[in-house]
Formats: C-alpha cells, structure tokens, sequence
C-alpha cells in the first residue's frame, strides 16, 4: 500500500489534471453517474486535463496492474465507465471545442457532454447543427463509438456517420489520428471500429471532428401526441402504418409508460405517446402529422423551436437521476411492430411494479439506411425500423429484484420479434450479447481489437473481446449487475 501510496504521488506531479481519492468531492461527484443503481468505487480516478495526462494514465495502471475504465459523460446503462478498487480515467476537464467555418466542421474534446456542444453551436455556428443525442448531458465518446441516433438521424445520418477524424492514445499510450484516408491501414480499421463498434473497447478517445450539416428551416416541429395506452393495438398498428410513408426529415419516436394527465396533471395515466420531430416549415410537418391528429388524441403539443432546446426539453424526461435502473434494448425491423409486440407492452405496463418504468422507441432507418458517407463504420443494425428501450426505474435497493425480473420477462416476451440489440443501451443480462450488438461484423471488430490492444488493456464485463456470458436460469443471477470487469 505504501508503494502505491508514493506511486500515486508520484504521478500527480507529472499531470496537468489531477488525482482524486475517496472521500474528496472531485471523487463523488465521479461516482456519481446516472444511474444510480450502479456504484462501483475505485481507488482513484484520474482527471485528465491533456492529452498527456491521458497516457500517464495508460502507463500508471500497467505499472500497478491495476484495471482502468475511462468516464465520460457518465452515462453507461451498465456502469462500465466505472470499476471496484481499479482506476477510472475521467475525462470531465477536457471540453475544449474549435470551429472550423470553412469545412462547416466542429472538433470536440471528448469530456464534453452534448449540452457543451449545443451551447457552443448556437453561441457561434448557428444555424448549422450537429447531429448529436437527445439527452444533454450524455458524453460525445460512448455516443459516437456506438452510433449515435439523433432526432435528425433521418436526415443526417448516424452521429459516427458523421465523425470525419477520431485522435485516440491506444493501449501503448501512443497518439493515433484515425480518418477514412489514413495512409496506415491499421488507422483506417481503427476509424471503422470506433465508428458503432462501441465506446471503451479499442483506446481512449481524445477529440473527434463532427461534420455540422444546415438545418431546412431554422426551428424544427417537435412536441407529443398522446392516446391511451389501451388503445394502442389500434394507434400503434396506424403509427407503423403511417412511419412507413413518412419523409427523411420526420421522425416519429414512440413511448409508453404513465404521463400526467391534461386534465388532473397530479395524477398519471397509462399512455401511448408520439413524439414527432420535423426538419423543416412547421407547416409542412404539421401536414405529414394529419393521420395521427385524426386518431383522436387526448393532448397534443407541438411547438416551434431550434433544435437543441427541443432536445433539453424532450432529454430530461429519460434521465435516471439519481433512481435505480436497469435498461434493455432490441431492434425491430420488419414487419414492424405485430400485434403481439403491441400486447406484450400494454400487459408489462399494466403489472410494472414501479411507476416509473416506460419503454421508448426511436425512429430509425432514413438516411441511416443510405448515408451520405461513403465510407461506413461498423454500425451494423442500420436497416431497422425501430430502436426499442426499456427502462425500468425504481427508488429502493430493496426492489432489485422484482424490477430486474419484471424488465428482464418483457424483454424476453418480445425476444423473438427483435433482431439485435443496441450496443449503446448495454445490458449485462443480455443473451448472446456480442453478436446482438455487433452481428456480422463481430469478427473483423474482434480482429482490430486484437491488433490495437493484444494485451486486453481496455476491457470491461461486456469489451468486444470478452468471453463472459450472463446465467439467465430462474432465479436470474443478478451478480452481473453489480460489477463492470470480469
């Protein structure tokens, strides 16, 4: 202990950042992700301020022998970002932002969370927009590595499609600059794996370059259109219906769970929600909606806006603050959303032992489809229709079980229906998790990993290369919830 005691200190001289240990503020506010179910401590952590601080990092925890993960924006489903009793790289400090006007082009530190970049953009690029996430305070890096759906995804494309250069330290603390024209084809692979081949596996991220893009009007339709949720085999069977005509620049997110009532707003109502967000004239979009208006909604709202303060609007509602949480996904491709899918959440919402819990869709495919980038990344669920999320939120430890069993039984009533999962909601009870996340392009993702890291450095519970496989017999084996490394 006196060893590592003089190491520590050792290498606070040499950072331009520092080292926080428990019991300092700096360190709980680390610990501190959003999703408070998952509190792994570590020794340490590491605030990077440079590019430096960051390899030292690297090189400390191979001298200790210690497991290093690396936090962004703190918002890992799992928790990966942290570690018990290992290091955890924090890059928080590190939010430093350029413009560059001519190429229409933004390059990013990776500590800084959308609601940086959003700010920034609208201080001093407006009107270009960046093709960026829906919660504001979710980090860049884990976002970007693992895809990346944006509300104008349809429109744009991915958030890694458009991601021109990625300045990544691999596992030898080397200084990478990763493009699609690297004159190292081991660059250009890399460029293909940190591009949907998820956050954490290959090296740190230090800065990517995001390709801005000029909206079609200078606010956007968005808001929510609201039914009951027991009329959702009807609404929902007309959504699938209607999203399948729809244009590029709309997309139509879905939600179902409890929301206040218009008429009582202290009391919550099961419901089906719309979420409609238009790249253009609000009275075109407004036009595109008239199906869904037909249907007899119990409250619509739609507004006017930029973006990005759609985007702080709509984003809180999905945060797990400080609650308890347990995520799964899946991908619906077609032939939509069936019948059965539909009854499956209208029985799961109905006996959810928590109020909080609701499942939410996004609206794929678009220019996710068919991007505009000619060099794709290793993404591999860009045909599907829907992403679907299921959160499941509760307040008391004690309530573990009955929330995970009841997500986990939902997610498994739908199974059959979905065709992959998505990397970026991760779920340590996931079976076959690998090749639900990455599918065909597993083994190539395999491969690089192999070559930018053959030691393993970079690895968690769930890294590309790992072998770990959850036990889903009854009583479900919850101890893969609890821990991030294997």
């Amino acid at each position: 202990m006196t060893g590592l005691h003089t190491a520590v200190n050792a290498l606070a001289r040499r950072l331009s950042g520092y080292v926080c240990e428990p019991g300092s503020p700096a360190y709980d506010e680390v610990v501190a992700i959003d999703n408070g179910r998952t509190r792994t401590p570590p020794a340490l952590v590491i605030r990077a301020n440079a590019t430096a601080d960051i390899r030292q990092a690297i090189l400390f925890a191979q001298d200790t022998k210690l497991p290093m993960t690396v936090r962004g924006g703190g918002h890992s489903a799992a928790g990966y970002c942290l570690n018990r009793g290992g290091i955890v790289l924090d890059l928080g400090l590190m939010k430093g932002i350029r413009l560059d006007t001519d190429q229409q082009r933004l390059t990013v530190q990776m500590g800084a969370t959308w609601n940086d970049v959003y700010g920034y953009v609208a201080r001093g690029a407006a009107p270009l927009i960046p093709v960026g996430g829906g919660c504001l305070t979710v980090g860049l890096p884990g976002f970007l590595q693992g895809g990346g759906y944006s509300f104008v995804s349809r429109s744009y494309g991915l958030g890694c499609d458009n991601v021109t250069e990625i300045k990544l330290v691999d596992a030898a603390g080397t200084l990478r600059t990763l493009t699609a024209d690297a004159t190292d084809e081991r660059d250009k692979d890399l460029f293909w794996a940190c591009r949907g081949g998820g956050g954490g596996n290959f090296g740190v991220a230090v800065e990517m370059t995001l390709q801005l893009h000029t909206p079609a009007a200078a606010t956007v339709l968005g808001g929510q259109i609201s039914y009951p949720l027991e009329r959702a085999e009807e609404v929902i069977a007309a959504y699938d219906a209607w999203t399948k005509k729809l244009p590029d620049a709309m997309a139509a997110y879905g939600y179902a769970g409890l929301q206040p009532d218009p008429a009582e707003p202290t009391r919550r109502i099961p419901a089906f929600r719309i979420t409609p967000v238009y790249n253009g004239a609000y009275a075109d979009g407004i036009d595109l909606l008239q199906p869904m208006l037909r249907l007899n909604p119990f409250d619509v709202q739609l507004h006017s806006v930029p973006l990005p303060a759609l985007e702080m609007a709509i984003g809180r509602s999905t945060l797990v603050g400080d609650r308890l949480a347990y995520i799964r996904s899946g991908m619906i491709g077609d032939p939509g959303w069936t019948e059965d899918m539909v009854k499956a959440v209208q029985h799961a919402m109905a006996t959810a032992p928590s109020p909080d819990s609701f499942v939410v869709w996004t609206h794929g495919q678009g220019k996710v489809l068919k991007p505009d980038c000619p060099d794709l990344g290793a993404y591999p669920h860009r045909d599907k229709r829907f992403i679907f999320e299921l959160k499941s939120i509760w307040n008391a430890p004690a309530d573990t079980r009955a929330n995970v069993e009841w997500a986990y039984d939902f997610g498994e009533a739908l199974s059959s229906q979905f065709h992959g999962a998505y990397v970026n909601y991760i779920d340590p009870l996931q079976k076959g998790w690998a090749k639900a996340y990455y599918g065909d392009n597993l083994e190539r993702l395999q491969k690089i990993k192999k070559e930018a890291d053959p030691t393993g450095f970079f690895r968690f519970q769930q890294s590309v290369d790992s072998a770990f496989e959850p036990d889903v017999s009854r009583p479900l084996d919850l101890s893969p919830l609890n821990r991030t490394l294997v």
